[in-house]
């Protein structure tokens, strides 16, 4: 009877085992379940005859043996394998991977194809990848008689790399977006990342939209690699303005004249620095036309819709409502600005806070920027929020337009405890007035002798002191206050308020590489601190800023010619010193410091 039950516990516990087996294999295959995606995407949606496209395929799962994947065939192209990049990343346990496949693909004939059913199969699961569509024009949609002209020299030879400027619009209205596009083409070997010095754009806000994806481009019956970047420069006043040149370095193949027998490299040499510089661009910004423009109007440019939203509809008397007001579209959402709201009878309004939100929608600056007001109401009743309003010109269709929001109702309830307004009592024929009444103290009749108890509050020092505090704190907030508004509205006046500031701190790195191992670095810093702080000054950007320029805006500025003079001679000395470190000492690099702290002091007397 003992060893029968012994038997039965062993198989229970056997029984048991293979269950927890069983379930623990499971919950494992169903851990390391796949999940696999597949992305893609292709670099440029309408391409001519001469160019071509990048197409890109991104498999990502949690597994880390992720399968290729399978391109159906696309008789319209050529497709050539441009190689695969991967990553891995285990987190907490959690494998994450993904493999990158790009194609670069020739198209034979013009037209708009979809290219679809790309998938990959794993565990006998297929996952399929989303679909994309490329249209071929019979002509390249870049390739133009001046591009080819810009493509070759003088002697009719095509150029082994050049530097393209093109603007999507020379005739702007004044904060009207101008796109302007900066093409690399090169169709030799270079080694690195090519360097870009940006153009200057005096009298423009500036900002990067995107840099595009390389891609190829016949031009003049050769190949080139192209390399984009776009910017959006909106102009900040009327007549003609110039975008500068741009630059670009790069280190290309050089082929070696003599061949070495033991060059294993096939006389390829170490190659050289090139620099190509685009054109200048004019741009001749008009001026808002005056016919429609409406009262109050404040400049915005674009296309804007508004919308107001209260975050309740039913308050007290003397408490707040937070009304939030959204302004979205496409244009300079930065210069945007507050809506006016008029002195209302029945609310008082404060500004709580703005927001700003910046998007790029096909190469276009726009976004959301969101204001909110807060509105007191100051009777019960029901109150209304008038509908709030901004005024915008749309370049487009070249006249003015005024969206308005719609008004906001309100129910303000009469306030109930502390906030309650106190009412006059009334003395009616079953009312008690006198000392034995408990919700009402009487007031007495006759006062009798008053005089004064103790020292009159008013009349101390400390009564005063602690008001005039309050005031001085209350005028010191509001200075601040409108120091900040100033600074945020006004980008010249916060660059020259903030010049010094600057200037501080790139003297005191200059001050840690004020060393003989790092002096090409300091002359550099110490060059950036003069040129940066007058730039910062006159609100124009330091690049192209030469020491001619330098000392022309000194001499405008009604500066003094010793000032003028040691200026230069410093630049000079900082260029010839980071073109030749190995001359200079340690004490030449003291002196050049004590020079750039002295030329910043007398600096400071000058106004700019």
């Amino acid at each position: 009877m003992r060893s029968s039950t012994g038997l039965s516990r062993g198989v229970l516990l056997m029984f048991s085992f293979v269950l927890g087996l069983l379930a623990t294999a499971g919950s494992s295959r169903a851990q390391n379940t796949p999940d696999i995606q597949v992305g893609v995407t292709i670099s440029r949606d309408t391409i001519g005859l001469d160019e071509t496209a990048t197409l890109q395929i991104v498999v990502s799962g949690n597994t880390q043996d992720l399968p290729g994947p399978k391109v159906p065939t696309l008789p319209m192209f050529e497709v050539y394998s441009q190689g695969r990049s991967s990553n891995f990343s285990l987190v907490n346990g959690r494998i994450e991977s993904s493999v990158t496949y790009r194609y670069l693909i020739l198209p034979k004939k013009e037209g708009s194809y979809p290219i679809d059913n790309i998938a990959v199969v794993h565990q006998n699961k297929r996952y399929k990848g989303n679909a994309v569509s490329l249209t071929v024009l019979d002509q390249g949609t870049t390739s133009t008689p001046s591009l080819e002209a810009k493509a070759s020299d003088k002697t009719g030879q095509s150029k082994d790399l050049f530097l393209e400027a093109t603007v999507d619009n020379a005739n702007p209205y004044v904060n009207e977006q101008v796109t302007l596009s900066l093409k690399f083409y090169i169709a030799v070997q270079f080694y690195g990342s090519p360097s870009l010095t940006g153009p200057t754009t005096t009298g423009f806000w500036t900002e990067v939209l995107r840099n595009t994806a390389p891609y190829h481009q016949k031009v003049g019956g050769r190949t080139y690699r192209v390399l984009e970047r776009k910017y959006a420069l909106f102009p900040t006043q009327t007549g003609v303005l110039q975008i500068g040149r741009a630059a670009i370095t790069t280190t290309v193949a050089t082929q070696s004249r003599r061949r070495d027998p033991f060059d294993v490299f096939g006389g390829i040499g170490r190659g050289k620095d090139v620099t190509v510089r685009s054109n200048p661009i004019r741009v001749e910004v008009k001026p808002l036309p005056e016919t429609g423009r409406p009262e109050g109007y404040t400049g915005t440019i674009g296309k804007f819709s508004i919308t107001a939203q209260a975050d309740k509809t039913t308050v007290e008397v003397n408490q707040p409502v937070t009304v939030t007001i959204n302004i979205r579209g496409v244009g300079n959402i930065k210069s945007v600005a507050e809506p006016t709201i008029p002195e209302l009878d029945d609310f008082r309004v404060y500004r709580a806070s703005s927001s700003e939100s910046v998007s790029k929608p096909k190469d276009r600056i726009g976004g959301t920027k969101t204001f909110e007001e807060v509105f007191i109401p100051k009777r019960a009743g029901s109150l209304e929020i008038p509908a709030v309003h901004i005024s915008f010109f749309d370049p487009e269709k070249k006249r003015f337009q005024t969206v308005e929001t719609r008004p906001i109702k309100l129910e303000a309830t009469k306030a109930s405890g502390p906030a309650a307004e106190y009412e006059v009592p009334y003395a009616g024929p079953d009312m008690t007035l006198g000392a034995e009444s408990r919700e009402i103290r009487f007031i007495k009749e006759d006062p009798g002798e008053l005089r004064p108890v103790g020292r009159i509050l008013e009349h101390s020092a400390l009564y005063v002191a602690v008001n005039a505090a309050s005031v001085l704190l209350l005028v010191a907030t509001v200075l601040v206050r409108v120091r900040r508004e100033k600074l945020a509205g006004d980008v010249g006046y916060a660059r020259a308020r903030g010049a010094s500031k600057q200037a501080r701190k790139r003297l005191t790195k200059a001050k840690e590489l004020a060393r003989l191992e790092s002096a090409e670095e300091f002359y550099s810093e110490s060059c950036q601190v003069v040129v940066s702080y007058i730039a910062d000054k006159l609100n124009v950007s330091p690049h192209g800023l030469t020491t001619d320029k330098v000392s022309g805006l000194l001499s405008r500025r009604a500066a003094a010619k010793e000032l003028i003079e040691d200026t230069t001679a410093f630049l000079h000395n900082c260029d010839f010193a980071r073109f030749a470190p190995s001359t200079v000492s340690q004490a030449d690099i003291d002196q050049t410091l004590k020079q750039a702290e002295d030329i910043m002091v007398r600096m400071e007397g000058i106004k700019f």
